[in-house]
């Protein structure tokens, strides 16, 4: 159903069954099903950078040490 899930770990094939479970439980208690899309959407984009090796090693990457100040508020 998800092929995709092969580009995750083991634990995070589990982390995404019960947010899935989580929301489609919503879904038909609370018909609420906008969960259920945005949790098979971000974890496909997760599988997608973690089958790509130099891109998934690139957002792991430390972030430079530099400080670019205070964020001001919206």
């Amino acid at each position: 159903m998800f092929p995709w899930v092969r580009h995750l770990s083991a634990a995070e094939v589990r982390e995404f069954v019960v947010e899935l479970v989580d929301a489609v439980r919503d879904a038909a208690e609370l018909d609420v099903h906008s969960n259920v899309h945005r949790v098979i959407v971000e974890w496909r984009a997760t599988a997608r950078i973690l089958a790509d090796p130099e891109l998934a090693a690139r957002l792991a990457a430390p972030l430079p040490d530099e400080d670019h100040g205070e964020v001001p508020a919206p």
